[in-house]
């Protein structure tokens, strides 16, 4: 059974959201950021089951997708794409799966979820696989790599 209409109107405040919180922080409990353009925030999540795994979140609060203007929505796939890119680059991927959801998180965003050589094409993907934690250390490498991929891509929508 879906959320009660309380429930959900709960969940999609923004006032209560926890994407509006912390997504523009440069790490938190769930990810650290990568870069930030005037439509979203680009950000590496902790549990890299999927390596590479990143979310693409967008800076305002909004619930779906079908309330963006065209403009706002071709700006937030436009970061998402350069986000495949800059993963691709640094992990070269086999394969990058995007999964918009927003049922228990309802503010719009993006999970990137690389598929590499040695994942089997059949098994569905799960975000909720793992968690797998990076050593610190190992965890900065690949933030650094990705921001520096991502400064490289040669788009212009960086604030």
């Amino acid at each position: 059974m879906w959320w009660s209409e309380d429930e959900w109107a709960a969940l999609a405040a923004a006032e209560q959201c926890g994407m509006c919180a912390d997504a523009h922080l440069p790490a938190n409990d769930h990810s650290a950021l990568i870069a930030t353009t005037e439509t979203s925030h680009v950000r590496l999540a902790r549990n890299q089951h999927h390596a590479g795994y990143c979310l693409v979140i967008l800076r305002e609060h909004v619930v779906d997708m079908s309330e963006l203007s065209p403009a706002q929505l071709s700006a937030f796939w436009a970061d998402v794409q350069r986000a495949g890119r800059a993963i691709d680059e640094v992990l070269r991927s086999k394969r990058i799966d995007y999964l918009v959801m927003g049922h228990r998180m309802p503010h719009l965003h993006c999970h990137l979820l690389p598929q590499h050589a040695t994942d089997d094409p059949l098994r569905t993907v799960n975000i909720a696989d793992g968690p797998t934690y990076l050593a610190p250390d190992a965890f900065d490498t690949a933030l650094a790599a990705l921001q520096r991929a991502w400064a490289s891509s040669g788009f212009s929508t960086e604030r």
